[in-house]
């Protein structure tokens, strides 16, 4: 299957006891709808990218972990393939007219709520499977949008494709599973004081992973439930922001449980500065649509529509999030 996708090995994971099954409970929280933010890895940072766009109203900011720009396959697998991952000429004014134009046709919110956000994009060093243009190409992406110095590019860490963290998985150059490196080098931590600011430091935890209801799951090849790390303070009614952290390829619950959930650092931070942590997740196919190790859509198998608002997986993500507000933002 991996001779389709290769950037289906984009994944993360590590380990836990098992999260607490809620789905049956209607959970919501006090959401400060100041402090919403998106991540993503590999195929769930091009969706991070897509998400941030479309509804850069309630979003903050954004991170991309081996990842490119915004609308990068233009709805083909075979450029998703190419260019986007191997690197090369991307039109890069070809994707930023994309964006401006589904801003003015309503498919994606208006551009200029992305002037005060904070963007945090990372190529690791060593990483084979997506070139470095491509993470170059999303910070230019974004700084077309956004003042330049709103913008981070990081790629001197020296790891392999996938997520650096301080002391989770193998070393820093082996690529394999959890895939997560330990690398003393704090992905997550990096990525939620960028896109929140000053922040109280990691602590040992101390919240609960959950694992929640996503409407509408069975229209967007997703798996019905996504994961929530809740915080003590959070589920005691203080009023808390959110990150969303999107898994990577065959790093869904179907392949890693909750390694990814409970491994890649956001949590660690999430207890001391009143975040909850929601990681959705995508379901795979092994037939149509061809999506075999749980890619999130940054293609299009879809609809035309993956990369706006009208993106069945972006409306899934959307309605997580005001289901956990309970309320629309």
């Amino acid at each position: 299957m991996f001779k389709y996708l290769p950037v289906l090995l984009l994944l993360m994971a590590a380990c836990s006891d098992e999260p607490a099954d809620t789905s049956a409970e209607t959970v919501s929280y006090n959401l400060d709808s100041s402090r919403i933010s998106v991540s993503g890895v590999s195929s769930g940072a091009y969706m991070a990218g897509q998400v941030h766009l479309s509804h850069s109203a309630i979003f903050n900011g954004a991170a991309i972990v081996a990842g490119g720009p915004y609308y990068c396959a233009m709805g083909e697998l075979a450029r998703g393939l190419g260019p986007c991952m191997k690197g090369g000429d991307l039109d890069l004014p070809v994707l930023v007219e994309y964006a401006r134009a589904a801003a003015a046709a309503g498919k994606i919110d208006a551009l200029s709520n992305l002037n005060n956000d904070r963007v945090w994009i990372f190529h690791g060093a060593l990483d084979s499977i997506v070139h470095q243009d491509d993470s170059i190409a999303a910070a230019d992406f974004y700084t077309g949008l956004v003042s330049e110095d709103a913008v981070t590019l990081v790629t001197d860490v020296p790891v392999v494709h996938g997520m650096a963290t301080l002391a989770s998985g193998p070393p820093c150059d082996t690529f394999g599973a959890p895939f997560l490196n330990a690398c003393d080098y704090d992905t997550a931590g990096e990525i939620l004081k960028t896109l929140h600011g000053d922040l109280h430091g990691r602590t040992s935890g101390g919240g609960e992973l959950l694992m929640i209801e996503q409407p509408g799951f069975d229209a967007a090849e997703m798996l019905q439930q996504a994961y929530l790390y809740v915080p003590a303070s959070c589920a005691g009614g203080a009023t808390c922001g959110v990150h969303v952290a999107l898994h990577g390829c065959a790093q869904s619950s179907a392949y890693v449980g909750d390694a990814f959930a409970a491994g890649a650092g956001f949590n660690e931070w999430a207890d001391a500065n009143a975040l909850l942590i929601l990681y959705p997740q995508v379901a795979s196919s092994k037939i149509a649509p061809m999506n075999p190790n749980g890619c999130w859509d940054w293609w299009g198998y879809t609809g035309e529509d993956y990369a706006t608002r009208d993106g069945a997986q972006i409306k899934v993500i959307k309605a997580t999030l005001d289901a956990i507000a309970g309320q629309t933002l």
